[in-house]
């Protein structure tokens, strides 16, 4: 029954935390909408393909599998990036040979499938055996180094930057952050945590330098 859902958990978050938390979700929804318009524009997928299979395996275990306990508004954020990430994987296997090189083509399909299947059984280890936090954020923040770090090595790499959008890297840069300080206030006492969504900021913030300095130079 409806009146039966709790939408947000008041007895474990405060209405600051699960602030934080929903307006990073919105500005990730956003990062992956604009990620899926330049997949439809450009025919290019800008998220690296090595942290795609992760990034997708964690969202649909958070979304079907395993329940985060911030209450089921939160919950339909998950959801709503799990359906986003079925076209952006969508987008990899119709135009993922632009991100590899020419020997991987005929491989990258099965490849990219065998990483899906990969990081499924681990992460669903990983959170059964009890080694996450109560929303995924422990292995999210493995999943986001990786993303934070690629994307930059990504952009070094591209000699063509045209397909790739300031946009989402603005709105990775601001949801994480957001969550990141949500995460900061509630789960204080973890390090390890809290190291990651600091090494995540700081990686993006020099995305975001070498994505203003590349605007800046003119170069189309």
């Amino acid at each position: 029954m409806i009146s039966n859902i709790i939408w947000f958990n008041l007895d474990y978050y405060t209405p600051l935390q699960l602030g934080l938390f929903g307006a990073g979700a919105i500005f990730w929804i956003v990062n992956y909408i604009f990620i899926v318009c330049n997949i439809i524009k450009n025919k290019f997928v800008e998220m690296p393909a090595a942290v795609l299979c992760a990034n997708f395996a964690w969202e649909f275990l958070w979304s079907w599998i395993f329940m985060i306990n911030m209450g089921f508004a939160i919950r339909l954020g998950y959801i709503a990036w799990f359906f986003l990430d079925i076209f952006i994987v969508w987008g990899f296997y119709n135009y993922g040979y632009k991100q590899v090189s020419q020997s991987a083509v005929p491989y990258y399909k099965l490849l990219f499938t065998f990483a899906i299947i990969s990081w499924l059984v681990v992460l669903y280890f990983f959170i059964g055996q009890g080694l996450d936090n109560p929303i995924g954020a422990n292995s999210a923040y493995v999943i986001n180094i990786l993303i934070s770090s690629l994307y930059i090595f990504m952009f070094l790499r591209l000699e063509d930057k045209s397909a790739l959008s300031f946009t989402t890297a603005w709105t990775k840069w601001i949801g994480t952050g957001l969550i990141s300080v949500m995460c900061a206030l509630r789960w204080p006492e973890n390090h390890w945590l809290l190291s990651m969504c600091a090494a995540c900021f700081l990686m993006d913030m020099f995305y975001m330098y070498l994505f203003m300095q590349y605007k800046k130079s003119g170069v189309k």
